[in-house]
């Protein structure tokens, strides 16, 4: 993903930064960043790739001669940035964080802008989410004409953004992959399947998580009061402690171990080991509408149109091995998981914030909706 700085109006942008007026800096052609602002919020979070941003500068008219120019970051004008901007709790962007290999850059006799000079940002996911960070990045040396002084200093501040930012509404909808009969999904003797959700409503006597029907299924209601958890397999378990409020976040993990469930809500076990009557797990079913009774994997469905799940969802996961209580309940683990994780065989953040597909981004086993969700706006972990 590239954050690009636009030329925005480049004369217009140029005599209005000039002004009107008899000054020191009026109607003279200079140099300046071409930009309509001078600082630029990058949010990061865990797990986010490089970034690449564009910055080029240009003048008012042509001029007749090659101009000249170079540019670089500038630790120096931090405490600037702090006076301009009343932002005193503010650091410089480690240089591991970032790179500008090229520094020169020139405006041909005959035109008013320059080519651009990629900045790129590596390893930003890595920045501490409790600080805010500040790249500056100036015009340190031109020939053939002179600077705007307004105009020559572009920063870059950092700010930890949601771990995540869109989640996707289930209600009166269903997801599905094909996962083929792909043998990675089947026989799995051991496995955890969480999901990141929140209720709307427990208003449907059965409602449905994820899995399959007859099979192994995670699904709330049934024989239980409508908003506690129930593991359907072969043999059905439940318990009180897994009971869920509406209008309230969850992440929910259940973990298989060669027929035994744990349960774990919000990182705290909830229920142990209990058999579920099968010793394996089965969930690579082609994919099908189920028309002849026999059962595939599903996301909010299960048997029939009116077991959906009348809320949002987020950070579904399917992995091939039993997570442990410190995996489930490490740092950040509910919002996001590296793709590579080992064992990790289905990832769906449900972050596309529009369509009908949800990404993979394990296995490459996308899902597909129904009908277009409505994608949610949120901000998660929540404040306290």
């Amino acid at each position: 993903m590239k954050l690009n700085i636009l030329l925005f109006g480049v004369l217009c942008l140029a005599f209005s930064l000039v002004g009107c007026t008899e000054n020191d800096e009026n109607f003279d052609n200079k140099l300046f960043i071409s930009t309509s602002v001078f600082t630029e919020d990058v949010l990061f979070k865990a797990g986010m790739p490089n970034q690449v941003s564009d910055i080029s500068v240009a003048i008012a008219k042509p001029e007749d001669h090659e101009i000249k120019v170079t540019m670089a970051p500038d630790p120096a004008l931090l405490e600037t940035y702090k006076l301009t901007y009343y932002e005193e709790d503010v650091e410089l962007l480690p240089e591991e964080f970032y790179s500008m290999e090229e520094t020169t850059t020139v405006i041909n006799a005959g035109s008013i802008a320059s080519t651009s000079l990629p900045v790129t940002f590596v390893n930003i996911g890595n920045l501490d989410i409790n600080k805010v960070y500040v790249l500056p990045v100036t015009i340190r040396s031109v020939e053939g004409i002179d600077v705007l002084q307004s105009a020559k200093t572009y920063y870059y501040v950092f700010r930890a953004a949601s771990l995540v930012n869109v989640v996707a509404t289930m209600t009166r909808n269903r997801a599905y992959p094909d996962f083929n009969n792909d043998s990675k999904f089947n026989r799995l003797s051991e496995n955890t399947m969480e999901i990141l959700f929140k209720a709307n409503s427990f208003s449907n006597g059965i409602s449905t998580l994820m899995g399959i029907e007859s099979h192994y299924l995670l699904r709330l209601g049934d024989s239980e009061p409508s908003n506690q958890l129930q593991i359907a397999s072969t043999k059905n378990v439940s318990s009180s402690e897994l009971q869920f409020e509406s209008g309230v976040w969850y992440h929910l993990a259940v973990v298989f171990d060669g027929g035994y469930v744990t349960v774990y809500v919000n990182g705290v076990e909830k229920l142990s080991r209990a058999y579920v009557g099968r010793t394996s797990v089965n969930l690579g079913a082609k994919h099908h509408n189920e028309e002849d009774g026999s059962r595939v994997f599903w996301i909010g469905y299960s048997y029939e149109a009116q077991r959906y799940f009348d809320g949002v969802v987020a950070e579904a996961r399917i992995w091939n091995r039993a997570l442990t209580a410190e995996e489930i309940k490490a740092p950040n683990h509910f919002y996001f998981v590296d793709p590579a994780s080992d064992g990790l065989i289905a990832y769906w953040k449900f972050d596309e914030g529009a369509g009908t597909k949800v990404i993979d981004y394990a296995s490459g086993y996308d899902l597909t909706f129904d009908n277009e969700p409505v994608w949610v706006p949120v901000s998660l972990p929540e404040k306290k």
